[in-house]
């Protein structure tokens, strides 16, 4: 009887063990389970981020080498040896040495390139280096009818409609709110559906553009690398293309003789033996020396140096700098407009 209540007592310890470390054994697995769960949930979770820290991190890399690239564009325009008069075989103009595919890290480089035009095609095809913006006709500066002509040439507009947004233009720059016989003022644009006051005041930024009366999207494509809002006004005889010259008021016989003797002995531009008027006041002179000059090739020159809008030298600068790692498609670009004594006038991140 006394065997028997403890061996009774013995198997019920027994199984209160064995309960009992089926109990910890449950919980043990319900613990890894958790554990497994929330170690999937955490890599989950964790995982995006480690990649945004990369994909972060890599990206201030990128801007720095970008930064590196407009750097250089100052190390080039300290080291102009000609600052009264720029031309075309400066060595910031189309320099692919100075300026492609620059390595700075073992995969990081940096590129510095522009958009460069012939004659009057529409588009451009890229080269290293940067630009002046006084190549450019200034909307800020520009006489309406040489407005006028502009748009005529480049977005190949009807007279009437290429003066009525040179009229608009005006409008938009000059201080005061009376229209002028093609322009627009703030009661043209308060009336537009989601109106707003005319400017009244010099553009700030080439987008601005866009605002004004009768530029559509399409016109503004087509002018945008041929205008600027930066500098005194004056386009560089030296630098400017054909669709330029002729747009402030020169021929196109006046005009070949100009790029013609730019270009130098080899005719082509940008190369060693490239020419430049070096003041403007000799360019009448220099150039009758070396190309004849009709009368009114002469007259055409005599006006535009009269006017103010002709110059030999540039002050602004333009380019897009590029950060890149090698086997990356991953970039960092900035646009930026600087001037000869190194103040940003335009910066723009992508």
């Amino acid at each position: 009887m006394n065997w028997n209540k403890k061996g009774a007592k013995g198997v019920a310890m027994f199984n209160r063990d064995r309960g009992q470390e089926g109990s910890v054994l449950v919980a043990v697995l319900w613990s890894l389970f958790f554990l497994a769960a929330l170690a999937v949930v955490l890599h989950i979770l964790i995982t995006p981020q480690l990649g945004l820290a990369a994909r972060l991190r890599d990206r201030v890399v990128l801007r720095y080498l970008a930064k590196a690239g407009i750097q250089r564009a100052v190390i080039e325009i300290r080291a102009d040896e000609t600052q009264d008069f720029d031309g075309l075989n400066e060595s910031w103009v189309n320099n692919e040495e100075s300026f492609k595919e620059v390595g700075l890290t073992e995969e990081g480089y940096f590129s510095v390139k522009y958009l460069h035009f012939e004659g009057d095609e529409e588009e451009g095809d890229p080269r290293y280096g940067f630009i002046d913006e006084e190549r450019k006709l200034n909307i800020n500066k520009a006489p309406e009818d040489v407005l006028k002509r502009f748009f005529e040439m480049t977005a190949e507009l009807a007279a009437q409609d290429a003066s009525d947004i040179a009229g608009a233009i005006v409008d938009w720059r000059d201080a005061d709110d009376e229209p002028s016989e093609n322009g627009a003022e703030s009661y043209y644009y308060k009336a537009l559906p989601d109106g707003y006051p005319c400017k009244n005041a010099l553009f700030e930024v080439l987008e601005e553009l866009r605002l004004v009366k009768g530029v559509t999207p399409a016109i503004f494509d087509k002018v945008k690398n041929r205008v600027t809002v930066y500098g005194r006004g004056l386009v560089n005889i030296n630098t400017a293309d054909a669709v330029v010259l002729e747009s402030i008021g020169f021929g196109t016989s006046l005009v070949e003789k100009i790029i013609t003797y730019r270009n130098g002995n080899d005719g082509e531009e940008g190369t060693e033996d490239d020419l430049a008027f070096e003041k403007a006041d000799s360019i009448i002179p220099t150039l009758s020396s070396a190309k004849g000059l009709l009368p009114e090739e002469s007259g055409e020159m005599e006006a535009a140096l009269e006017r103010g809008i002709v110059g030999v030298r540039s002050e602004n600068f333009h380019g897009y700098s590029l950060g890149k790692f090698r086997d990356e498609d991953m970039t960092v670009g900035i646009e930026f407009v600087m001037t000869r004594d190194e103040q940003v006038r335009f910066w723009k991140e992508e």
